[in-house]
């Protein structure tokens, strides 16, 4: 077996074609521009394309190609319909090892029907008032102080500051009420009636937020970019959920994290970066890495994925003489390594300078929106030297397993990572399968 930690770092003669480009989400976070429902569009006879594979359930069903953006689609983001990722429960004669398409939701439980978009709207009753109660409760006395850990002096924001803000949006307090709902089904998984509360609350906030990403402006862009953020906390919570067996890397819950964390957000700075009042601006503000300013740019590149900080994984990079003659490589694929271990090797620094535990914990929830789209496609293809960096990302996860919409998603990945190495591989996961097992960054 070759030995990785001591190869050369050469890049060899090898030149493979470009990595295929990720279809753009655009700059927001339903994948199309506001304003452009107002652009005079071409009538055309409607096209039929082949079959959509990995589309939406409604773009497969209509035989109609599907942009693929998370978590609302182009065409039902036009049509005004409720986009549910996943293929639906496979006949009896389909081969069931193929494995499951990671879906937005999770699985519905038995007992609990589909919910069609028909049903989406809640009929005004005293029923539907005691849930929501229920709901609001459940988040202002227990989930809203897990959105961090208990030393974030800033807890208190999404217990008091958000829910005041939700009353006056709508896709901020169905988010409230969706995170809740996924809180307490975690709490009881027996009771399938939680599930179909959270899916149900799930499609009113998708709903109402591509409302409100359609008419982005200084009177919503606060509430709309925090509900972002709270369906990528339902994102998280989902990943401890997926199917593992057989192991396929995570790509939708990466390619949602990184559409809102660096398209959403985006376009809500123009409108917040001058507002003293605003909430996001202020995490905005306190995120690792982020130097924001009013042309719109929130991240500051240059520093989060400087050379100095990927001295500790530096060893991911090299590569045996095997690699220099069968492993593609170009300087495309170079950059998308250094800049994703640079990231990683942030977080070790940070670790080893005795950040707090909140501030640690922001760097690890914030990898998926800061990672680039190349080093995403170089995940979904599954190349070995991808797996296992990401696998050292989730390893970190392992120390926040006490919260619940993290749990034991870090150690499941890294295990998941490790069943379909090559064997050769397997001797630069002696970290991530270590730390799994080990109490790392707050012991």
């Amino acid at each position: 077996m070759a030995n990785r930690y001591s190869a050369g770092t050469s890049t060899g003669s090898l030149s493979p074609p470009p990595i295929a480009q990720e279809k753009s989400p655009g700059s927001i976070f339903v994948g199309w521009v506001p304003g452009s429902e107002n652009t005079p569009r071409k009538t055309a006879p409607r096209l039929h394309h082949k079959k959509s594979r990995t589309g939406c359930q409604q773009c497969r069903a209509r035989r109609v190609k599907c942009n693929e953006v998370h978590p609302v689609c182009g065409s039902c983001s036009r049509h005004h319909a409720t986009c549910v990722w996943g293929r639906p429960a496979p006949a009896a004669s389909l081969d069931a090892s193929k494995s499951k398409i990671y879906e937005i939701r999770p699985k519905t439980r038995p007992g609990v029907p589909p919910k069609g978009q028909d049903s989406i709207d809640l009929p005004e009753s005293r029923d539907r008032r005691i849930v929501e109660l229920r709901l609001l409760h459940q988040y202002t006395a227990d989930t809203a102080s897990t959105m961090n850990v208990k030393t974030d002096p800033n807890l208190h924001i999404w217990a008091t500051t958000i829910p005041r803000l939700a009353f006056r949006h709508n896709a901020l307090l169905y988010s409230i009420y969706t995170i809740a709902a996924l809180h307490i089904a975690n709490l009881e998984p027996s009771n399938s009636e939680h599930v179909a509360t959270y899916q149900k609350y799930l499609g009113l906030t998708l709903r109402e937020h591509r409302n409100d990403v359609t008419n982005l402006g200084p009177a919503n862009a606060d509430a709309t970019a925090l509900t972002s953020s709270f369906l990528r906390v339902s994102n998280f919570a989902l990943l401890k959920e997926r199917q593992q067996d057989p192991y396929t890397p995570p790509i939708d819950w990466l390619h949602m994290s990184s559409t809102t964390g660096q398209g959403l957000n985006v376009a809500a700075w123009q409108y917040i970066h001058n507002d003293a009042n605003s909430i996001m601006r202020a995490f905005i503000h306190d995120a690792p890495g982020m130097s924001p300013n009013p042309n719109g740019c929130i991240r500051d590149d240059d520093f989060i994925f400087q050379e100095a900080k990927r001295r500790e994984p530096l060893h991911l990079l090299r590569r045996t003489q095997d690699d220099i003659l069968t492993e593609p490589w170009n300087a495309e694929i170079l950059d998308a390594y250094e800049t994703t271990i640079s990231y990683i090797g942030a977080i070790q620094l940070a670790i080893q300078a005795h950040e707090p535990p909140e501030s640690i914990f922001r760097r690890i929830i914030l990898f998926p929106q800061c990672v680039e789209t190349n080093f995403i496609t170089l995940v979904q293809q599954q190349r070995p030297r991808a797996l296992v960096i990401i696998a050292h990302y989730f390893a970190y996860l392992t120390d926040f397993r006490h919260i619940w919409w993290i749990g034991d998603a870090g150690p499941r990945e890294v295990r998941g990572i490790e069943s379909v190495l090559p064997d050769d591989w397997l001797d630069l996961m002696n970290w991530p399968l270590q730390a799994i097992e080990d109490v790392y960054v707050t012991s």
